[in-house]
């Protein structure tokens, strides 16, 4: 009797285990899905982004081509750039400096936060001879040829010389027409196009 109550014991902790291995521990959070190319190899066209107003919006979107990935994580527009920095005098006292870059008559700046990563094999480079931002008027827009200011005002910069391996993350910055709509971040002799939603 003793050694059915032991099997039956056993058999019973068994099951609660088999349970309990099935389903995550409690507060944890499930690995979120990927996104990849379609099936017959062409990439996906990204749409996304809130569409909300403001000065920035959070887009997240992924474009993956047969040899890069981009993700464009923010996209921001502004009239003017502004960091003010602090400095200790010699005496003790604080010297306040503001530093402030405006865009071209006409202009604003349009500022992409970027993560560029080499997915396929090759000698092929990500280049910003080639990547641009394209309004709905065919406008062609390529990155501002002089963005060092970007770290000058303590925003991180992604790199401007060609992409060849590993992964480069940070800001850049264009300069485009205040009228300009309906903007694409393309890349990648146009295998990426990424709908860049800011207001």
């Amino acid at each position: 009797m003793k050694k059915l109550l032991w099997i039956a014991l056993l058999l019973a902790m068994l099951l609660v285990l088999a349970s309990c291995s099935d389903s995550p521990p409690e507060g944890s959070i499930n690995a979120p899905e990927q996104s990849t190319p379609s099936a017959d190899g062409t990439p996906f066209v990204s749409e996304g982004g809130n569409g909300g107003g403001g000065d920035s919006a959070l887009t997240t979107d992924v474009m993956q081509s047969e040899m890069w990935m981009v993700e464009l994580i923010r996209a921001e527009i502004a009239d003017s750039l502004t960091a003010t920095m602090a400095a200790v005098q010699y005496g003790g006292g604080i010297l306040e400096s503001t530093s402030e870059v405006v865009p071209s008559g006409g202009n604003t700046f349009l500022l992409l936060n970027l993560t560029v990563k080499k997915t396929g094999t090759g000698r092929a480079s990500f280049s910003w001879s080639d990547a641009h931002i394209e309004d709905a008027d065919g406008n062609v827009y390529y990155r501002h040829p002089n963005d060092t200011f970007l770290a000058n005002l303590n925003i991180p910069r992604l790199k401007g010389t060609d992409i060849v391996l590993g992964v480069e993350s940070g800001y850049v910055c264009f300069e485009i027409s205040k009228d300009a709509t309906d903007l694409r971040f393309v890349a990648d002799e146009g295998r990426i196009s990424i709908r860049v939603v800011a207001e």
